[in-house]
C-alpha cells in the first residue's frame, strides 16, 4: 500500500441566505483529508460527513481512536477505518498524531 494519511477535523460553518444575507444557522461537520504525503501538500481526497448537530459530530471524538473507528464504520466508511488499521495512526487538525 502507498503511504496515505489521514487528517480529521472538527469544522462548523455558518448558513448564508440566497441574498447573502447572513442567517444565525450553523452547519457542523467531521472533515476527513486524505493525503498522499506527510506534509499535507498532496492531497488526494476531501471527505465530509455533513448534516450534524454539534453533539452528534463531538461523538466522532477524534482524539480517540477506538470511537472514531467505530463511527466511521457506522457512517459505512469501512475502507478509511480498515486503512487507518493497517496504518497504525492518523492526524488531528495537520498536526496532532494519534496512535492506534
Amino acid at each position: 500500500m502507498e503511504n496515505i494519511y489521514y487528517d480529521f477535523w472538527y469544522l462548523k460553518s455558518e448558513e448564508v441566505e440566497l441574498d447573502g444575507k447572513e442567517s444565525d444557522r450553523f452547519a457542523y461537520e467531521v472533515a476527513i483529508g486524505v493525503f498522499s504525503d506527510a506534509e499535507f501538500y498532496e492531497q488526494l481526497d476531501d471527505l465530509r460527513i455533513s448534516g450534524l448537530t454539534k453533539e452528534e459530530m463531538l461523538q466522532f471524538k477524534i482524539e480517540e481512536p477506538a470511537v472514531l473507528l467505530q463511527k466511521l464504520e457506522e457512517e459505512g466508511l469501512l475502507n478509511i477505518a480498515a486503512d487507518i488499521k493497517s496504518i497504525g495512526y492518523y492526524f488531528i487538525m495537520g498536526e496532532k498524531q494519534v496512535q492506534i
